[in-house]
């Protein structure tokens, strides 16, 4: 009886390890992506707070970090974008939104609908892909 009680023990300690040791491969393997989208996240946040502020420099800056994400995004999806035409699409619609919102980020004509169209990319494929 102690001999099943020490190897159900040892089973159970056994198990956990492997248990944990899976857990953070696979954690590891989307920490890109998380990432990525994480950061983007933040500088549109800025993004929008800059535009109700009217704060035209700071839009202008969060567009361009924005644009350094959307380059991180097609390395840190590089199945979906070379394979997933839709994918493509919605990833560079998102380029062409903060590539159109130059001359009103910097002008600073009409701030709200400069992050209207980058916020609407963004969601348009999370709603396709995200979760």
């Amino acid at each position: 009886m102690a001999r099943l009680l020490i190897v159900a023990a040892l089973s159970c300690v056994i198990g956990a390890v492997l248990e944990h040791g899976i857990t953070r491969l696979v954690s590891q393997r989307h920490q890109h992506t998380r990432a990525v989208m994480w950061l983007s996240q933040f500088h549109l946040d800025n993004a929008i707070a800059a535009a109700r502020a009217n704060q035209c420099q700071r839009l202008s800056a969060e567009r361009v970090s924005l644009g350094h994400d959307y380059e991180e995004l097609v390395q840190a999806f590089p199945d979906a974008y070379g394979r997933d035409a839709e994918f493509r699409a919605r990833a560079d619609a998102l380029k062409t939104a903060l590539q159109m919102s130059g001359a009103a980020a910097l002008d600073c004509a009409d701030p709200s609908a400069t992050v209207k169209k980058i916020h609407d990319a963004c969601d348009d494929c999370h709603r396709q892909y995200r979760d």
